[in-house]
């Protein structure tokens, strides 16, 4: 066993005023902790990123450093509401993209770890929805898009329902139930999806399509798709933030 430093690249649409260096406590197992020092520089495509890491060889602590990078930047993902990915690839499309950029504070780091380590020991369905949201978010794919906020709504309702006669049928049950437990009993008073009392059915039966092939790649699928995604993904958000600040005391959002 020996300790070893990783350096990854994080792309995206953001930045840092000056290199910032702390300490993060790393726990991806109960009880298993090690400190690991954190050192974040600005770079053209976002930000790198090295931590210690302390285990058997380098292809272990590449793999650890991805998994505890990767959750710290499924918390800051959503609580900036902006695509982050460890990027391994040509990077010159992000330094295409990335005009406009959000400015990082020491704090904004220190709080996603904080916030990833209690997640990932303590409510791991909401750190699985964060994975989800933060694959809809990087992903240019729109039916992939779909799918993965799709599904970090349905993490959250799987996990956190209230069991009942109805929700023992189905995950479209279930969301209806988590909506209503937070928003209230119909869909008037539900944000963005404006009264619609279908759709939850609906964009389940699309996430189903997809998920099976039965959708085709056609423009008029592709169009549809396109057209329920910025509704799914600000859904995706107001859910998985407000149920993680009202029922679980996280505060995710801005």
């Amino acid at each position: 066993m020996r300790t070893y430093q990783v350096e990854l690249t994080v792309t995206g649409a953001i930045t840092i005023q000056r290199q910032i260096r702390f300490q993060a406590d790393k726990e991806l197992q109960l009880g298993n902790v090690f400190t690991s020092d954190v050192e974040i520089k600005k770079n053209a495509a976002g930000v790198t990123i090295s931590v210690t890491v302390f285990t058997v060889d380098k292809d272990r602590a590449y793999q650890v450093a991805l998994l505890f990078i990767g959750k710290m930047l499924d918390v800051l993902a959503i609580k900036i509401n902006t695509a982050l990915s460890i990027h391994m690839l040509d990077i010159k499309p992000a330094l295409e993209r990335n005009t406009v950029r959000s400015i990082l504070t020491d704090d904004d780091f220190r709080n996603s770890f904080s916030i990833a380590r209690n997640l990932n020991l303590n409510e791991t369905k909401i750190l699985r929805a964060l994975n989800w949201y933060r694959k809809g978010l990087y992903t240019d794919d729109p039916f992939d898009k779909f799918l993965a906020f799709w599904n970090s709504i349905c993490v959250v309702a799987s996990g956190y329902h209230t069991p009942d006669e109805r929700t023992v049928q189905g995950i479209i049950n279930q969301i209806w139930n988590c909506f209503i437990t937070l928003w209230g009993q119909h869909p008037n008073s539900w944000p963005v999806i404006n009264g619609d009392v279908n759709w939850v059915n609906d964009n389940n039966g699309i996430r189903n399509d997809i998920a099976h092939g039965l959708i085709t790649i056609e423009i008029n699928h592709i169009t549809n798709v396109l057209d329920r995604l910025n509704t799914v993904q600000d859904v995706a958000y107001r859910f998985i933030t407000q149920w993680s600040r009202d029922r679980l005391n996280y505060h995710l959002d801005l």
